[in-house]
């Protein structure tokens, strides 16, 4: 997977395209100044709206790291000049605390015209309360132009002769990408979730076969849902939050169904607000989800 992404960004000249009007991804990378030269893999989806900027990022896509931020921001189609910075983290695997956090801040000239405009140029690290962190540069791809790229890959791999079927299933790169969209939940993972509301309304099921996957669902270590079997029908469940601690849920697989692994589809609410993850698990894994008040 990693080798995908960096092969798309040495070997892809950077572009941008849109899906619909107004509606735009981009796909690519970050790299911080300084002496470490790592990629750090980031996407921005938004709407432009008469000027106006409104989205989401997501960096380290499927990584240790993975954190999802709010983004706003203006589009100057006079002048072609973009800016957007990082607002509020939505939700993230790292354990570093909020304010800790570094948000890119980014302005620059694009051109917002389908399969032409690229993203790319230096943006400053501001934390919360707007002091510097770290600079870098940011370099992006429109998502419809890699997904071409990724298809003319995958149209070689399965015309090849020296691959078997099960590596041509295993590479696909188009579901590689697709899968970086999902917010996966495995063995021992945590997802923190900067929260705003007292309760938390949770909701759980099947979006694809129903197979017999039975979990448990655990809060503060209080069992609030004994060997429930996933169904498409969705189960709603409603806790409330005490902040003079952290809320963590538990989910443990207690089997794997008929169909390996035991998965199932979570929805978080939180007022006008909401965090879609995907679980994957063997027997008796379990993962976590800890709602934090967002701080002020």
């Amino acid at each position: 997977m990693n080798f995908l992404i960096k092969s798309i960004l040495i070997f892809l000249s950077i572009s941008f395209s849109t899906y619909s009007q107004n509606n735009y991804e981009f796909l690519g990378a970050i790299k911080l100044n300084g002496n470490d030269k790592t990629l750090i893999t980031y996407r921005i989806v938004f709407e432009e709206n008469k000027g106006v900027i409104k989205g989401y990022s997501v960096t380290d896509l499927d990584g240790a790291h993975e954190t999802k931020n709010s983004i706003s921001g203006t589009y100057d189609k006079k002048n072609k000049m973009l800016t957007f910075k990082e607002n509020d983290i939505l939700y993230t695997k790292s354990k570093f605390s909020e304010s800790s956090f570094c948000f890119v801040n980014f302005s620059g000239k694009v051109k917002l015209v389908n399969n032409t405009s690229k993203i790319e140029g230096a943006f400053k690290g501001l934390y919360k309360n707007n002091k510097k962190c770290i600079d870098g540069t940011v370099a992006l791809v429109g998502s419809e132009k890699i997904y071409n790229l990724a298809n003319k890959v995958n149209k070689k791999i399965q015309k090849s002769k020296k691959i078997d079927d099960d590596v041509k299933m295993k590479s696909n790169p188009i579901a590689l990408l697709d899968s970086l969209k999902i917010n996966k939940l495995s063995r021992d993972q945590n997802l923190n979730v900067f929260w705003e509301s007292k309760s938390a309304k949770i909701e759980i099921y099947d979006v694809g076969q129903e197979d017999g996957d039975i979990i448990n669902l655990y809060h503060n270590d209080k069992l609030i849902l004994e060997n429930y079997k996933i169904k498409h029908d969705k189960k709603i469940i409603l806790v409330s939050l005490d902040f003079s601690v952290d809320n963590v849920f538990k989910i443990t697989a207690m089997n794997e169904g008929t169909i390996v692994p035991n998965t199932a589809k979570v929805v978080l609410y939180d007022n006008n607000r909401s965090f879609e993850l995907f679980t994957s698990f063997k027997k008796n894994e379990s993962a976590f989800i800890t709602i934090i008040k967002k701080e002020l």
